[in-house]
């Protein structure tokens, strides 16, 4: 799991792209990290922890919302985010510090570490440490935690399975659609609530639309996703990757656009409840 994720992720310009490849295509517009922040009093919070926090886009959404004295750790697995991430507290006029040990780390800090820590489109990697993010947030701490649906590129998914069955090979599941679903949109509150006095859902939906004129965009986006998609087995059969393309142009001229699902939820978890030894 962890070499897809660096293949995926691992090449920061790359993710950066696809981040403006899929705002894009987006029939939602709007900033969903934006929506994860609204109506939150922020202004006593001086501690923060994003994990698996990329280049920094959820840290820097607190712009002018935390306290003056506020201080930001963003947490990953790949060392290269470690400057972006620091520009993007820079931008966001917080101190910031970064630590590329991923999860490891969490056992580490002291209990009630921080007042806020943030997961976008990352705790399905982890969910296991849910009990330890409880541990680490103060008494009035809070979580916020951005996941996507099941259904999640539900449509790409499926031309990737009939592709596999034209080559003999039958897929019950892809690899992302196994990780998503450790930690989704609905299975979320059941995993936090546990764990915290308040569990509010907060949905934003949204879809990509590929049309004709998109068949680059929808490359790139497929080849950004494909280590995810593929895993390491799939990954190794013999042209998959332009084989699926193929299909999905197919597709795109026979019915002039492709749709693809990307339904989100927002977890804004509230009062940790009391912790029982976790690490």
């Amino acid at each position: 799991m962890e070499a897809d994720l660096f293949r995926a992720f691992g090449d920061v310009e790359t993710h950066l792209r696809i981040g403006a490849v899929i705002r894009k295509v987006s029939t939602n517009r709007n900033d969903i990290r934006a929506l994860a922040l609204a109506g939150l009093d922020l202004s006593g919070v001086r501690r923060v922890m994003d994990l698996g926090c990329a280049f920094g886009a959820f840290t820097e959404a607190l712009r002018g919302r935390v306290a003056q004295e506020a201080q930001a750790l963003g947490v990953d697995i790949i060392p290269s985010y470690e400057e972006p991430y620091l520009e993007a507290c820079r931008r966001a006029g917080i101190p910031g510090r970064f630590s590329a040990a991923g999860t490891a780390l969490l056992p580490t800090l002291p209990p009630a570490s921080f007042d806020l820590v943030l997961c976008s489109y990352s705790l399905y990697f982890f969910p296991e440490t849910i009990p330890s993010l409880v541990r680490l947030l103060a008494d009035k701490g809070i979580l916020v935690a951005i996941t996507h649906f099941r259904n999640n590129a539900r449509e790409l998914i499926e031309i990737i399975k009939d592709v596999l069955r034209d080559r003999g090979k039958e897929v019950e599941k892809l690899s992302l659609e196994i990780i998503i679903e450790g930690f989704c949109g609905e299975n979320g509150a059941a995993l936090l609530s546990p764990h915290f006095g308040t569990v509010e859902k907060r949905d934003f939906e949204n879809r990509l639309v590929f049309t004709p004129g998109d068949l680059e965009t929808l490359e790139s986006y497929l080849r950004f996703k494909a280590p995810l998609l593929f895993g390491g087995a799939l990954a190794a059969m013999e042209g998959l990757l332009p084989a699926v393309m193929e299909r999905l142009r197919e597709t795109v001229r026979e019915r002039g656009v492709l749709e693809v699902s990307k339904d989100d939820r927002i977890f804004v978890c509230r009062d940790p409840l009391p912790r029982r030894g976790a690490t």
